[in-house]
């Protein structure tokens, strides 16, 4: 909710406002799954979170801004876990652990899946929004790659263009093969998972990976800070979209 509507409404009420809003995104995204975006309507989304169409758009103002705001919510859920997996765990904020991580959070969730790799028969138009374009780029951007080299989690060794476009070229194939391949080529996702990790650590990784005690206190919180700032930019964004 906007600033302004918070400071019209109490704690209760905000909070069965913001309860019902997650119900209908629980309810648009189920739908969304089973139906596509083409046949999906918020009369559809109104029956499935058991609320008046005109319920609706007391959040907001469009059908693209409900599904945009969907889009943002699973993107969440992706860093936040991906967080508490390093947070539990250091290991997992290595280079090959943290891509396996990320392939396997991504690839288990439907809707992650549908948006990362663009899946326009599931989005239809959706898969062209500013939103979708953004969680589609599985690319990772020449600052975040000089930031692994910084963190001492990737090979430096390589001239900086090229890390980037070998690194992003792994990743991305690893997330759009399936399509390609036989039935009989397929395999289970933890094995994806643990092909993905050998291939990085093969290929990406330096000679000498930093110490569980620097994992601990440089590693993990530089990136925990870095993966709240992509959170907090999208609560923003969902912010902007709601009434």
């Amino acid at each position: 909710m906007t600033q302004k509507r918070e400071a019209a409404t109490g704690p209760a009420e905000l909070s069965k406002q913001q309860l019902r809003a997650e119900r209908i995104l629980d309810a648009a995204g189920e739908l969304l799954l089973r139906w596509g975006y083409k046949r999906l309507t918020i009369d559809d989304i109104a029956r499935q979170a058991e609320v008046g169409s005109g319920t609706i758009y007391l959040h907001w103002k469009t059908r693209e801004a409900l599904f945009e705001t969907l889009m943002l919510r699973e993107c969440i859920a992706i860093w936040r876990e991906l967080q508490q997996r390093m947070l539990a765990d250091p290991e997992e904020a290595l280079l090959h652990r943290m891509m396996r991580a990320m392939l396997l959070i991504v690839m288990s969730r439907p809707l992650a899946r549908a948006f990362f790799v663009g899946d326009r028969d599931l989005l239809g138009k959706m898969a062209q929004s500013e939103v979708s374009r953004q969680m589609g780029k599985i690319a990772p951007s020449q600052d975040f790659i000089r930031l692994l080299c910084d963190l001492g989690l990737m090979r430096t060794d390589m001239e900086i263009t090229s890390l980037v476009y070998a690194f992003s070229a792994t990743i991305t194939g690893f997330c759009l093969v399936d399509p390609l391949l036989t039935e009989d080529e397929q395999i289970a996702l933890e094995v994806k998972g643990d092909a993905l990790a050998r291939v990085v650590q093969l290929a990406f990784a330096p000679e000498l990976e930093p110490s569980h005690a620097t994992l601990r206190t440089t590693v993990v919180p530089t990136v925990s800070q870095l993966l709240e700032q992509v959170c907090a930019y999208c609560e923003q964004q969902i912010q902007e979209r709601m009434l």
